[in-house]
């Protein structure tokens, strides 16, 4: 099976291209490289470096004609959408247009990299519910909220076949803390050096971490299942920052201390994903636990610190 994977060169991306090489899939990536690396596309995948936004991103998807397009590529940090709404906007709208001009030319399924984000987050306890009230918390969440409403839009236009995975906050091997890397990654960083973990705000903003193991098995899931349909990819579980640090410290046997700085404007309160629907159209929920990722990473952490030394 041909498929193309954009944002193929970073975090996730890079991961899910690995998946379906093993699968003996034909894969081709495109990507930018503004975030992602040459180093990190697994061997046995071609590589087009341009933006998703590109006229040759259509064209390219055009001409390969895959069964699936996964579409990754995108602006993903809320901050930098705060300061550059109008790239944010470019890369997540019309990066996803440009997707969606190739898949209607060569009748290929898109399965689109949502997030979270598109709602706002929530008070109280919650779970946030794939039909919850959409209130965006910044340009970020906004544009990958607008994006989907194009995809299903092109649905009914165009015939596009798609499914939609809203992702909670994702962490695991591969990510990295440089700009705004997630919150997993910068601790540990930080506390491989040392360092104290710092915290925006109170730290009792709380998160749905999900492994990128099961996230990329959400994907591959959706090649065959989840035809019209958006699902959280999610764990149903909030853990505040408070508790990862702790979490951290628990596993690591180390306290390197706590630094508390001001709130980042846009951060929702809570995000807090349901995933039965995901359960139900796509067989999927998540296995690895929050505790065991860490206590994966940190040893591989640890491992990698020694043989620096």
């Amino acid at each position: 099976m041909r498929v193309v994977v954009t944002g193929g060169a970073g975090f996730i991306g890079s991961r899910l291209v690995g998946a379906l090489l093993d699968r003996g899939e034909e894969v081709l990536v495109i990507d930018d490289l503004s975030t992602g690396k040459v180093d990190k596309v697994p061997y046995g995948a071609k590589l087009y470096a341009f933006p998703a936004e590109a006229e040759e991103t259509a064209e390219l998807i055009a001409s390969f004609r895959p069964e699936v397009v996964f579409h990754l590529a995108a602006q993903v940090g809320m901050g930098s959408s705060m300061r550059k709404p109008v790239e944010d906007g470019r890369s997540n709208v019309l990066g996803t247009l440009r997707v969606l001009e190739g898949c209607r030319e060569s009748a290929s399924k898109l399965v689109f990299s949502s997030t979270s984000g598109v709602y706002g987050g929530t008070s109280g306890s919650r779970l946030l519910r794939e039909t919850s009230v959409k209130r965006p918390s910044s340009p970020y969440g906004l544009s990958k909220w607008a994006a989907e409403q194009y995809i299903q839009h092109a649905a009914r236009w165009w015939g596009i076949r798609f499914t939609i995975l809203r992702y909670a906050n994702v962490y695991g091997p591969g990510q990295t803390a440089k700009g705004e890397g997630g919150v997993v990654a910068c601790f540990l960083e930080r506390q491989a050096r040392g360092m104290p973990l710092i915290i925006h705000g109170d730290g009792e903003q709380g998160r749905d971490f999900v492994h990128v193991d099961d996230v990329v098995r959400a994907n591959l899931a959706a090649i065959d299942s989840g035809e019209g349909e958006i699902c959280n990819i999610g764990t149903a579980a909030a853990t505040s920052i408070n508790e990862l640090a702790s979490l951290f410290e628990r596993l690591g046997r180390v306290s390197p201390g706590r630094i508390y700085e001001s709130g980042r404007p846009g951060d929702a309160r809570l995000s807090r994903l349901c995933p039965r629907k995901a359960e139900a159209v796509l067989g999927w929920r998540p296995a690895k636990t929050l505790e065991e990722g860490i206590a994966e990473l940190l040893s591989v952490s640890t491992r990698t610190h020694r043989l620096q030394l």
